[in-house]
């Protein structure tokens, strides 16, 4: 045999032995160091855990726990509240998957996503991923492969030290999790994308949903109240988990619509609860708590609950936990119809000088401590308020200040009298804009007022219908919407893509987004006018 031929044998021979001199190294996901989300050292980490855990108590649950929603801040803020649920885990006989759903902060995708990570690490060790149900739900529809995405979030991270913390309490201690991220999800898809999940379900699988609740204040844009904020941020929150413990799919995406509650894993929960549709399973709450409470500031303030879904053994007919069911919100199950013969309200220019008073005068009243109630503005000006006055539409006031915008806000939809409508718009647009700092007393003198009195909404099935300085625009997609009205058009200049391309923008969503397959719009006409208008009028 020549000395080539021997050398190629051995290097053949190498080849196959080198897996077993040198093992292929683990794909291990390592806990995030830029962040504090909890202590790095092992024993205080385990220091931590033991406290929550000491302070925490079981409750009485009612059937097979399947599920658990908590909390995903740092631990010094939410770890009680998530280890409250994490201990109710210890009546559970074993466990075999855990399907952990988060939610990506940095989102930009739709669906969901996985990895090829085949263990997730904390300070308190490696726990092993179920990688052949991940490889299984990389091949789904909706899903993708992305470990960037998984490596660099906390939102199941911080939920991995409590699975090892109950670790040695379960008889079954060989768990394997399923960590899987959401971006954007229409409704539509919540219950298909359930269904996909729910095939790799087992009678020893747990699913976690990750999730805190309330995030309010400037900082986080989102200020629907000034007054009375601890209290009405409970009754906010609770809103939420009403329909979570009810199951109710229909109310819970509802009250998003509705509140615009900045609930940050409502995807991942949404997803739980259609895999849970059925009138046998319920939630039960086991905390809550905002993290205001400890330092009393609730101007800037998370909310965080922790909530037990299980299953009942009988098939009681409580109607307070029978799950409706994924499907279309109420105002989508009607019709939509174009009805071109929508004008706008024809208001006099007394009627319009009395939106005025109401609107500079409320805020008059604010800041002289007065009454501002819709009672006490209707008793103040009853005899003025013509029927005209008394109808439901969608009103916006805006404030200018030396030709600048100083505030904005209005309802789109008549929801109550359109004097009312100004009354509570005004004081919104002074207080409530989280764009701009508080209206302060010395600056009402300067700001000039504008009112837009809105026709029904239409949906129209092509963008190119749009008249640029005619109607305004909801634009709707992926949970998303954003609204201009119909004299942005005019001031701006904007042509159509332009105009559409920025509302994509205000949106959150790309600037050609709007071209884009699924882009739901809706137009509206506005009746505009301002003081300076009035003043030009006899």
């Amino acid at each position: 045999m020549t000395f080539y031929k021997r050398s190629v044998i051995f290097l053949m021979a190498l080849l196959l032995v080198i897996p077993f001199i040198f093992p292929k190294e683990k794909k291990v996901r390592r806990h995030l160091t830029g962040i504090a989300w909890y202590p790095r050292s092992p024993d205080e980490l385990s220091q931590m855990l033991d406290t929550f855990f000491n302070n925490a108590k079981s409750k009485s649950i009612p059937g097979k726990i399947v599920g658990l929603i908590g909390p995903h801040a740092g631990l010094t803020y939410s770890g009680q509240c998530a280890a409250r649920a994490y201990k109710q885990l210890e009546k559970i006989p074993g466990l075999e998957r855990v399907i952990m759903l988060g939610v990506s902060h940095g989102g930009g995708f739709y669906g969901a996503a996985v990895s090829e990570f085949e263990y997730n690490s904390t300070p308190l060790g490696n726990i092993p991923v179920d990688t052949q149900v991940t490889a299984q739900l990389a091949k789904e529809k909706f899903f993708r492969i992305n470990n960037n995405l998984l490596q660099n979030e906390h939102s199941l991270e911080t939920h991995l030290p409590f699975l090892q913390y109950i670790q040695g309490k379960l008889k079954n201690n060989r768990y394997k999790i399923v960590p899987i991220l959401f971006g954007y999800l229409k409704k539509e898809d919540f219950k298909p994308m359930a269904a996909i999940i729910k095939k790799y379900l087992t009678p020893k699988t747990l699913v976690i949903a990750s999730t805190d609740f309330t995030h309010y204040g400037n900082g986080y844009g989102y200020t629907p109240f000034r007054k009375n904020i601890k209290e009405n941020l409970t009754k906010l929150d609770m809103g939420m988990v009403d329909c979570i413990k009810k199951l109710d799919f229909n109310g819970f995406f509802q009250y998003k619509r509705d509140t615009n509650i900045t609930m940050c894993g409502f995807i991942p929960v949404g997803v739980m609860m259609n895999m849970f549709a059925g009138e046998n399973y319920a939630g039960t709450l086991i905390d809550y708590y905002k993290s205001a409470d400890r330092s009393g500031d609730y101007s800037f303030s998370v909310s965080y609950a922790s909530i037990i879904i299980s299953e009942s053994k009988g098939k009681g007919k409580d109607k307070r936990r029978v799950n409706r069911g994924p499907g279309k919100a109420p105002e989508e199950n009607e019709k939509t119809t174009l009805n071109t013969g929508n004008k706008p309200m024809n208001l006099s220019i007394k009627e319009k000088k009395t939106l005025f008073s109401i609107a500079r005068g409320t805020l008059e009243d604010h800041f002289a401590e007065k009454n501002t109630s819709s009672e006490a503005v209707e008793e103040k000006y009853k005899s003025s308020l013509t029927p005209l006055l008394k109808e439901k539409a969608g009103v916006f006031v805006t404030l200018r200040k030396s030709g600048e915008l100083r505030g904005c806000i209005g309802t789109l939809v008549g929801i109550e009298p359109l004097w009312d409508g100004v009354r509570k718009n005004a004081l919104n647009a002074a207080f409530n804009d989280y764009r701009f700092p508080l209206l302060k007393k010395n600056e009402l003198k300067k700001i000039e007022m504008e009112i837009s009195v809105m026709t029904p909404l239409q949906k129209i099935d092509d963008y190119k219908k749009i008249r640029l300085g005619t109607d305004g625009v909801i634009i709707k997609k992926y949970g998303r919407q954003a609204v201009f009205l119909p004299q942005v058009a005019t001031e701006t200049g904007w042509g159509l893509d332009m105009f559409l391309g920025r509302l994509c923008m205000k949106a959150g969503l790309p600037f050609d987004a709007y071209k884009s397959e699924g882009m739901e719009f809706f137009i509206f006409q506005a009746l505009v006018f301002g003081e300076h208008d009035l003043k030009k009028e006899k």
